[in-house]
């Protein structure tokens, strides 16, 4: 066996041991990365100023947006078309709401418009009447087949490649990890484990009303066609105590729909240390470039202390896999 042999074989292995030792690989050695670990490292020392016990180690993430694609439509829309597509084929009257007629037409400004009542309307047609368990059973399928329309690739696939290293990164360091969403619950929890290695019980989400009931003798939740709570904004930080019963010590959530501040702020205002990750959207060329018009989050972040991640300077990687599913291109892996 050569030296030269050996040499190369050396440098090879310190090159995978030293990949192997960063938890963060997708992300650019930029300062958000180094806010991030140092953080972790200071609240995980025992005998710190600023270490806080394991059972107070909680983690909670926005999911569309933050840990996963959230353009051109949030992952959940997707089934709940299909669940009112269904219910319309039975029940041809429906379509003449006008929150029904805009979801299937796919004109969400136009959904939008009919504010709470036409989203009671669209939540009544998806599941009135329907158990907990055929809804659950729904989305499983629902999950596994549907495709997002700008990559052609299933959502499951289009998790972040740095918030999922990240996930596993706080888990290592004792965190427990939650998702804190918009998203109704049942749709979450359908693949929470599979992409994001949560369970669903440390999932939180909009609700939908369910009263007890004996069908086929059988003890069952039917779902009322009523909303519940919706995990959005305001509405974040009740849901988390709820769940939870503690302010959160680390939270993620992401510009474009103002959501994710309210939680955020909840998490700030903790007594001790915190961490606050806002994903900035900047990177059209790999992910999509949004944001609020008035920059209402990136404002928030500025005012309050978030750290703001840029998708495009702090990511060396978005996805595991181009959308195509090949390798990363180079513009992905610079």
């Amino acid at each position: 066996m050569s030296r030269r042999f050996l040499v190369t074989l050396g440098l090879l292995l310190l090159s995978f041991v030293a990949q192997a030792a960063d938890p963060l690989a997708a992300w650019n050695n930029t300062a958000t990365k180094q806010a991030i670990i140092t953080f972790v490292q200071k609240v995980t020392t025992p005998g710190g100023t600023d270490f806080i016990p394991v059972e107070q180690r909680i983690a909670v993430f926005d999911m569309d947006g933050t840990l996963m694609v959230e353009k051109p439509l949030p992952a959940a829309v997707m089934p709940i078309v299909a669940e009112v597509k269904a219910a319309v084929e039975q029940h041809p009257e429906l379509k003449n709401k006008p929150a029904v007629a805009a979801l299937l037409s796919g004109n969400i400004p136009a959904l939008e418009a009919t504010g709470q009542a036409g989203l009671n309307d669209v939540v009544s047609a998806a599941t009135e009447g329907r158990t907990t368990d055929d809804v659950a059973t729904d989305m499983q399928h629902l999950v596994a087949t549907m495709k997002n329309q700008h990559y052609g690739k299933p959502y499951t696939q289009l998790g972040y490649e740095p918030m999922i290293e990240l996930l596993g990164y706080l888990r290592a360091n004792g965190f427990q990890t939650w998702i804190a969403s918009g998203s109704p619950v049942a749709f979450t929890r359908a693949f929470s484990q599979q992409v994001f290695g949560i369970p669903p019980q440390q999932v939180i989400g909009s609700s939908l009303e369910t009263r007890f009931a004996e069908k086929d003798h059988r003890a069952v939740l039917l779902y009322t066609g009523k909303i519940g709570h919706i995990d959005d904004r305001e509405g974040k930080p009740p849901a988390i105590n709820l769940a939870i019963g503690m302010r959160p010590v680390f939270v993620a959530g992401n510009v474009g729909g103002q959501g994710d501040i309210a939680m955020m702020r909840y998490s700030k205002d903790r007594v001790g240390p915190s961490f606050q990750l806002l994903i900035n959207h900047d990177d059209a060329t790999r992910e999509f470039a949004y944001a609020e018009k008035n920059h209402y989050s990136l404002d928030a972040a500025r005012q309050y202390g978030f750290t703001v991640a840029s998708i495009k300077d702090d990511w060396s990687n978005v996805f595991t896999t181009s959308p195509s599913g090949d390798a990363p291109s180079p513009e992905q892996t610079r």
